[in-house]
């Protein structure tokens, strides 16, 4: 047996796989920290930028402070690298590559190469690995299909406010005289759109539009993704603290059922957009450019 193949199959220290730990939770601490106000960021300078173009108010003050965001901002940028070392870590020390994941395994070499008495093969547990990732891609496809249904409803609630609309209202004149243009309606109707975008394109496997580099729409699926689930936790444990009595509601002429089906809402659509890019990515990651493993994408 060669020498490489002797070190890459030695397991990893105690240090550096201690390391590699530490690098992870402190990755996904940042990484917390960062998103616990992200989304209030983004939509509250969206809306501020709206307001300033039209001069109407919001029909919600988020507020937004440069520093708070800049500084949120930091945190989850510094998480993200922490979590994408300590992966990459990883990968090296079971002799995969650090780039792509692929091992040098006859096994995922195989299925690399697709064919098909390969996969029926037992070498390297090669039919159990196939089945286990097509079902993992299928998952992938329903969850796009997934977020283009939950991106529509939101969007469609959004967008009939701003139409005049008082579906999920208990008072008609709650945000008082709304036009589509108000900030917090259209413009996240907007995002709604592209949320439904980015779920059809995951599911049907799109070529990125007009030589968009697919890290466009997967930089824009994990911000969303980054935006939604920490809102929708955040939200369906407040809406449980108020069904416990814990907390009281500010509901300010919206109904309830809108809260309680809001916030669930956002948290199911933001895990359904991050499998369903993670489903993306690895469908059209094509060959790697580190070790040279995998086919072409398209």
């Amino acid at each position: 047996m060669r020498t490489t193949d002797l070190h890459r199959e030695s397991p990893p220290t105690r240090s550096g796989g201690l390391g590699t730990a530490a690098a992870a939770v402190a990755g996904l601490a940042l990484t917390g920290v960062g998103a616990s106000g992200i989304a209030f960021d983004i939509v509250g300078g969206i809306m501020a930028a709206i307001a300033a173009a039209t001069g109407e108010s919001g029909v919600v003050d988020l507020g937004f402070e440069w520093p708070a965001a800049a500084a949120r901002a930091a945190a989850l940028a510094a998480g993200t690298t922490l979590l994408v070392t300590a992966v990459r870590r990883r990968r090296r020390a079971r002799g995969a590559c650090a780039r792509c994941g692929r091992s040098a395994g006859p096994g995922d070499v195989q299925l690399e190469d697709r064919d098909d008495a390969v996969r029926t093969s037992p070498a390297g547990g090669g039919r159990g690995t196939w089945q286990a990732r097509e079902s993992w891609q299928r998952l992938s496809v329903r969850a796009g299909y997934l977020t283009v249904l939950l991106a529509a409803g939101y969007g469609a609630l959004k967008v009939q406010w701003g139409l005049g609309g008082t579906v999920g209202l208990t008072d008609p004149r709650a945000f008082g005289d709304v036009h589509l243009w108000t900030p917090g309606l259209g413009d996240t109707g907007v995002l709604a759109l592209i949320g439904v975008a980015l779920g059809l394109g995951f599911a049907r496997t799109w070529r990125p539009p007009l030589r968009m580099p697919r890290w466009m729409p997967l930089t824009a699926a994990f911000v969303g993704s980054v935006m939604l689930v920490p809102v929708g936790v955040l939200g369906t444990g407040l809406r449980v603290a108020v069904a416990l009595g814990l907390a009281k509601p500010s509901l300010e002429g919206v109904s309830p059922w809108v809260f309680d089906v809001i916030y669930p809402w956002f948290l199911t659509w933001g895990l359904a957009m991050g499998t369903a890019a993670v489903g993306y990515h690895y469908r059209t990651r094509g060959v790697c450019r580190a070790c040279g493993r995998g086919r072409p994408a398209f």
